[in-house]
């Protein structure tokens, strides 16, 4: 019955108002059925991916986490072969279904980030292979409550217009991760003058020695700006570490390495790792409370989260944040 009424719904924003009094409805059901029970198995999630009925576009939240306040919304679109929808217009709309009627939050058009996907290996002279290519489609968004959410979304792609099936959202509380406006987490990782080699606390193909001169907790005690990546070239398996260590991290350090401090930590013990025993954290992970790689921080004067990013992102979303926290007095 909700497949149904949301198939039913139009398409295209010239029929919002008839295709929001439909959703809403829809959304009415699906709250309801969420308070009365389900057929689906004791304590079952709501499904990352939910088929679209129609076109063959299935959505994959591309977010860890979720949490009430400021998030960086990321949803990645692939088609039944699992290849990703790099061409889309995606607009996004958010209900709260917290409460006894589902209420429209927010709604915006969704920017798409492409990455160039590629791989090394983990050995002196490696050479970049590519992977392929990806993207994300971000906005930005605000949770009020924890609990039962939705997006609504609205797919246009090869001159069709696809409306998916909402894909549900569990908002927690509060995120693992630090969270904007929370003090950095003042880590005291391996550096250069901790090792006999840097191969031992960066995976990169060449090495990137300026960014393993300084721990975190002495970055933060200069009261300069400071942008900490999480990420393993080498043994990434998103393919996304080497990228976005390449097209973000080393221009932004060719920038501003004079104004703001730079810190790459690989996330996984790299000896055990490459002696095959296993992903490990590194202390600094478990203090971050990361579950996922690659993260961008960055972390204006005062210590404290000014804007977090998880997997692809685009270099001028870093900087923009970069610039704010430069311009503090």
């Amino acid at each position: 019955m909700l497949i149904k009424a949301l198939a039913a719904i139009p398409s295209g924003r010239e029929a919002g108002r008839r295709r929001a009094a439909v959703l809403l409805s829809a959304l009415a059901a699906l709250a309801f059925a969420a308070c009365a029970g389900s057929s689906a198995p004791s304590g079952a999630e709501p499904s990352d991916v939910v088929t679209s009925g129609e076109g063959n576009v299935f959505p994959v939240l591309g977010n860890n986490t979720l949490a009430v306040g400021h998030n960086r919304f990321s949803l990645m679109l692939v088609d039944h072969e699992e290849s990703p929808i790099l061409d889309a217009n995606v607009y996004l709309r958010f209900f709260d279904l917290t409460g006894e009627q589902p209420v429209i939050k927010s709604e915006a058009d969704a920017r798409f980030i492409p990455m160039e996907l590629y791989f090394i290996e983990d050995h002196p002279g490696s050479e970049k292979r590519p992977a392929g290519n990806n993207g994300t489609y971000v906005t930005s968004v605000d949770f009020d409550a924890p609990g039962r959410w939705v997006v609504d979304i609205s797919v246009t792609t090869g001159g069709r217009q696809i409306e998916l099936i909402p894909l549900q959202l569990d908002i927690k509380e509060e995120s693992p991760e630090p969270a904007v406006g929370d003090p950095a987490p003042p880590s005291r990782q391996p550096t250069l003058a901790d090792v006999t080699d840097i191969a031992e606390i960066d995976s990169s193909i060449p090495f990137r020695p300026n960014m393993h001169d300084i721990t975190v907790a002495d970055a933060l005690a200069t009261g300069r700006p400071l942008v900490v990546a999480f990420a393993t070239p080498a043994f990434c398996e998103s393919r996304t570490c080497g990228p976005v260590m390449d097209t973000i991290m080393d221009p932004l350090y060719d920038k501003y390495q004079e104004q703001a401090a730079f810190i790459h930590i690989e996330p996984y013990k790299l000896e055990e790792l490459r002696h095959g025993d296993g992903l490990f954290h590194v202390e600094a992970m478990e203090e971050w409370n990361l579950q996922t790689q690659p993260w961008l921080f960055v972390i204006d004067r005062s210590g404290k989260i000014a804007a977090k990013f998880e997997g692809i992102t685009a270099r001028d979303e870093v900087e923009t944040v970069l610039r704010q926290a430069l311009e503090q007095g």
